[in-house]
Formats: structure tokens, sequence, C-alpha cells
């Protein structure tokens, strides 16, 4: 539940204004003017508060809530408690993101450049920028409208942010170009060298990593990451791709438009993943490889061929899910004898 100690809220707000935020309807039987103070969740809310049904694991929870107000899909209505007044929507948890946000919006930028930021005369920052302390912003950075730019950042030169940019503390970001609204959270690196390099008995021979990072706009890259700059190619992150903490993305991969990458994923250097992709955590991919548009690859699982389109992947090697459980059914038989002939 929020704690006012870190969270800041907007509210109090009605129900009536509640209802104009997209998908969400104002149940007939719900009074409009109805005052809302707060977002909880289901058994920690109580009078003046609003909370949220997606899961029917919580269907108890919903029975017993305290709150005035829930956020539930249409079979809802009608087994709801006495006295709860309900916001409909087909999407109960999406709604409440637009709602919770509502509430508690993002804090804008002071606008203020920290008098202990390093920043070059060639660079060029737009209006309303922050700059935290003992950030250094090198020659000719471009820092588009409304950036928030975090303390002790590196901005190496020539690289350009889009409007609306937030970095974290200790991004450090070179050879790339960021879109509109990138969230980039805490010790983020963004084009650094990749890992290339000739193997040789007497000493490896390094490769020069003369690409970029292209990142297209409305991206988060979570707290940690890491993403290399190409070798030749460059290295290209879609619009609306979120990307979790403890990732690490090699030299040359092209990730598609809308894709999710769960935390500790490792992407190797030269893969292409298309439009929608799932990656579950602590899955990995090797180089070379291909991932269709849509594809979902399961927690821990080993990408060493191409995935299909489509298709959802399981296992080391990953391979079609209902192939990876029909194996591990088989192993499971034989490893308790049912399975052998006598």
């Amino acid at each position: 539940m929020p704690d006012s100690v870190f969270f800041s809220s907007e509210g109090p707000f009605s129900l009536g204004e509640i209802a104009t935020l997209p998908g969400v309807k104002l149940d007939s039987e719900a009074d409009p003017n109805t005052i809302i103070s707060d977002v909880k969740p289901l058994d920690l809310a109580g009078e003046g508060d609003l909370t949220f049904l997606s899961n029917p694991k919580y269907g108890q929870a919903f029975l017993e809530t305290k709150a005035t107000a829930c956020v539930a899909p249409e079979k809802a209505r009608g087994n709801h408690p006495k006295g709860l007044s309900l916001l409909i929507s087909p999407d109960p948890y999406k709604a409440y993101a637009h709602i919770a946000a509502k509430f508690y919006p993002p804090v804008p930028g002071s606008g203020v450049i920290d008098s202990t930021a390093i920043i070059s005369p060639s660079a060029k920052l737009g209006p309303h920028v922050s700059v935290g302390p003992y950030t250094i912003i090198e020659d000719n950075v471009e820092i588009g409208n409304n950036c928030i730019i975090g303390p002790l950042c590196h901005l190496g030169k020539n690289i350009k942010l889009g409007t609306n940019c937030r970095l974290g503390t200790s991004a450090v970001l070179s050879h790339c170009f960021l879109g509109n609204n990138v969230s980039i959270y805490n010790g983020v690196k963004i084009g650094q060298d990749g890992f290339g390099f000739a193997p040789d008995a007497v000493g490896h021979v390094k490769v020069p990593q003369l690409g970029r990072v292209i990142i297209g706009s409305n991206v988060e890259i979570g707290a940690n990451s890491t993403i290399d700059r190409g070798a030749g190619p460059d290295t290209m992150i879609g619009d609306n791709t979120w990307i979790d903490n403890l990732v690490q993305i090699g030299h040359n991969v092209v990730i598609g438009k809308g894709c999710i990458i769960v935390a500790q994923v490792g992407i190797a250097g030269s893969s292409k993943i298309g439009d929608y992709v799932v990656f579950g955590g602590q899955a990995g991919m090797a180089g070379h490889a291909t991932v269709g548009t849509g594809a979902k690859i399961s927690a821990r699982a080993g990408v060493t061929t191409d995935v299909p389109a489509g298709e959802v992947y399981a296992g080391f090697p990953a391979r079609p899910i209902k192939q990876f459980f029909r194996q591990l059914a088989t192993l499971n038989r034989l490893s308790k004898g049912k399975g052998s002939k006598k």
C-alpha cells in the first residue's frame, strides 16, 4: 500500500472523475459523487479506498473487502459485497494501472541543473531538463524537453535523448540514440563495447565495436541491465519494449516492438527477436538465432535454434512446450520404473 513517506497522492477524486479514465465504466448502481481518497489491495482497503479484482483466486478477499469501490469484471456485478461500488472493466488490472497513475503520477522534473554537474558547452539541453548531482554530460549531447537525468550519470559524447526521458542514478550511456518517453533505471549501462574478439592461443584479438545502440520510444530498461553496442550493425530495441532488471543484451541484437524481457535474461550477439515476444526470467538465447513474432520463451529455457512465430518453447535445449512436458513425463515414469519391460 502507498506509504506517504515515499509517495504523494494527487487525490481525492470522485468515482465520476475516475470513470473517465480508459477502460473504466461506472456501474449503474454506483454514485458518481462518491469520493475516493486512495488505492489499496483488496485485503488492506478500507473506507474511502479503491481496489481491484483481476484474478479469480482472490474471490474470497473480494467478498470480504472493506473498500468503498472496486474495479472488477462484468461477471462480478451482483456477486459483490453490499455497499461496494463497482467500476466495470474488461481488464481490471490495466484499468487499475490507469487509476493508480492518476493518484500517483510520475514525479515531474524540477528543471534544475545541480551546481556539481559537469556539462559540456556544446551539449544541447531542451526546456525543463533536470540534471542531478555529479552527473557528466559530454560534448554534443542532445537532451530533449522535460528529461530527468539523475545523480552520478555519465552521458558520452554525441548521444541523443528524445523528450520525457528519465535516467536513474548511475546510468551510463554512450554510442546510443534514445526515442521519447524512455525510462532508464539505476545502474543501467548502454552502448559499452560488445564482447567481440578473435580467439587466439597466444592472445585474443579485440574486434573494434563500431556500431551503436538505437532505442525506440516508450521503452523501459530495468536496474543494472546492460545493452552492448553493435560490432558493425547496430543493436536495436523497438518501441514499447520493456526490459526488466539484470538483463544482458549482446552486440548486434535486434529486438522488435512490444517485447517483454524478464529479469536475468541473457541474449547473445546477433540474435533477432520479433515483435511482442516474451522471455521468462533467467532464459538464455544463443547467438545468431531468431525468435519469431509473438513467441514465448519460458523461464530458464535455453534457446539454441530458431523459434517459429507464435510458438511457446521451454526447457534446455528449448523446444515446443508440449514436447517438453511429454518428455518430462516420460522421464518421470522411467525414473519410477514404470516404463521398463521385464
